[in-house]
């Protein structure tokens, strides 16, 4: 186990709640942390068969499964003509503080002051800490939402690292595609939606340094 999150939390959710640094306050590399919600909203489109495609994501079924975040997105997907993964992760602010409004209102955070404060911060610094464990180690984890979790949350920073999706990217596609696999996804879409995530995270990072 590698004790991240549950197996309840939204991964969009758990992706953003480990960009905050709680010291602090604040999300760190805010640009990076919605590229990563956004990704994680498409992931769980990707492996529950709501999207499909390589080069570029196309929607299939219904927009309304009652899930707000991840519908949204289904239906800016179902009314866009054919657009690449890469360009999907332009203008990610909104996806970001949608995630952080629906932290606030699971109670997970809470504003106060113009800060973010954690409600449980000693477990996500724990959680943050395994994340670059995990990475540092190349061990992956063992299930694909703990994989998706440390790889893009590994790549906004995992809230006071610095940003790390050159690492993830090189472990994506070898961490993914076994769970993927043994979950009968071809998993081909999960892959690309995640890989595009990495290299919009790396072209985002002011400094080329941080890019790791």
């Amino acid at each position: 186990m590698t004790g991240l999150s549950s197996d309840t939390e939204q991964l969009a959710l758990a992706v953003c709640r480990l960009a905050l640094n709680p010291a602090r306050g604040r999300v760190r590399h805010p640009h990076q942390v919605g590229i990563a919600v956004r990704a994680a909203l498409f992931t769980d489109l990707t492996t529950s068969g709501r999207l499909v495609g390589v080069r570029w994501p196309r929607a299939v079924g219904e927009s309304d499964t009652g899930n707000p975040l991840a519908d949204a997105l289904h239906r800016a997907v179902a009314g866009r003509r054919p657009t690449p993964w890469r360009r999907w992760y332009g203008h990610v602010d909104a996806d970001r503080k949608a995630a952080t409004a629906a932290l606030i209102t699971d109670g997970r955070w809470r504003a106060e002051a113009g800060r973010l404060i954690d409600a449980d911060a000693g477990a996500t610094v724990l959680q943050q800490q395994r994340v670059a464990e995990l990475l540092a180690a190349r061990q992956p984890p063992d299930s694909l939402p703990q994989a998706l979790l440390v790889l893009l949350a590994g790549g906004h920073g995992a809230g006071a690292a610095r940003p790390g999706p050159r690492r993830c990217r090189r472990l994506a596609t070898s961490w993914l595609e076994p769970h993927l696999r043994s979950a009968g996804h071809g998993g081909d879409a999960t892959v690309a939606a995640v890989n595009a995530a990495l290299v919009a995270m790396r072209r985002a990072s002011a400094i080329p340094f941080l890019c790791r």
